[in-house]
């Protein structure tokens, strides 16, 4: 059966989901970006998918290519009251109103977008059928992993991550002699941070990654309540890219300081996220150089968790953390899990 899907956003992620339509069983109802889109309830056809991947790669937007603004978000509200299929959320806009239309009428839903799902935790019970595997983790089968050990009565203790490729490739690179601020630098021509590094550095997108955990576990946590340390302050959103990374330079010394303290004790810096009973926390943490956390290479993430059952040998998991390809994989479980429950 194909599976019929419309996407919202075609960034790098929304492309590669493209990329993969003419290899997996996919059917297009939908491609639509803040400025429009293409809505056929008939399946977009697959030349048509290649020409809309095409332009947009070039920098064209999809209300140029289809329908504009308030018409193609109309054709998408028609649509869901007349077909039933999957919305994937690829935005990083707060969605919130098209998903809950979306389940109402009966369709499916998956997300690698985190707003919706950290807004009130009444709206995240509300989002507890959606599929959002690629929020976090990229393509590791984290919450996939967290939902079946809850499932079979385990009680999650504890979970620590390293849950950002960007970050860990940074204190790495500074565990090697690289200044932090030239770090960044190197991060940033090879395309692993957003396209102003404020936003990696500010910590915020893993203190939503540690709020999803957390209430992935039934702890009823806000986003205000969770105990966040950024490596760079994120008043440095305002200024222009070169001037933050000027700014940078101020930070070398100090986060040499503190990485070569932690060697001397035998242990080196990671950014972790922990998330246990007693909250969420994210920042700079000193872990055994043994530990999977430091082992991590390049952008790989890698999770621990202890349970009641995985105590005195937690579980580990790893894999890519950084790339479309890795969250399109994150997506793709989703897409054919709930797939198979369409219709019933």
């Amino acid at each position: 059966m194909r599976v019929p899907l419309v996407l919202l956003g075609c960034g790098r992620v929304g492309q590669a989901l493209l990329e993969e339509a003419a290899s997996l069983d996919l059917q297009f109802l939908g491609v639509l970006d803040s400025t429009g889109g293409v809505v056929d309830g008939g399946g977009i056809p697959q030349g048509r998918l290649s020409q809309l991947l095409s332009r947009k790669r070039e920098g064209v937007a999809l209300g140029e290519l289809g329908v504009p603004g308030e018409g193609a978000t109309s054709a998408l509200l028609a649509l869901l009251r007349e077909r039933r299929g999957l919305l994937v959320d690829v935005t990083a806009a707060d969605t919130r109103p098209f998903l809950f239309s979306a389940l109402e009428a009966g369709w499916g839903v998956v997300l690698a977008n985190k707003l919706p799902l950290v807004g009130p935790w009444e709206d995240f019970r509300r989002l507890s059928s959606v599929g959002y595997e690629a929020t976090v983790g990229a393509g590791i089968p984290l919450i996939t992993t967290l939902k079946a050990l809850l499932g079979s009565g385990d009680e999650v203790h504890l979970i620590q991550g390293g849950l950002s490729g960007t970050l860990g490739f940074l204190l790495a690179e500074v565990e090697r002699g690289e200044a932090f601020s030239q770090a960044v630098r190197r991060a940033m021509a090879r395309g692993y941070t957003e396209p102003h590094p404020a936003e990696d550095l500010s910590g915020a997108d893993l203190a939503r990654k540690g709020l999803i955990l957390a209430r992935t576990l039934g702890l009823p946590l806000e986003l205000e309540e969770v105990e966040l340390e950024p490596l760079a302050s994120p008043a440095g959103r305002g200024l222009p890219v070169e001037g933050f990374l000027q700014g940078l330079r101020a930070q070398d010394a100090e986060l040499r300081r503190r990485l070569e303290g932690a060697k001397r004790r035998g242990l080196t810096l990671r950014y972790v996220v922990e998330v246990s009973s007693a909250g969420v926390r994210a920042g700079l943490r000193e872990v055994d150089r043994k530990s999977p956390l430091a082992r991590a290479q390049g952008v790989e993430n890698v999770v621990v968790i202890n349970t009641r059952r995985f105590k005195g040998h937690p579980l580990v998991l790893a894999g890519p953390g950084a790339g479309p390809a890795s969250t399109c994989a994150g997506l793709l479980l989703d897409i054919f899990r709930l797939a198979r429950t369409l219709g019933r």
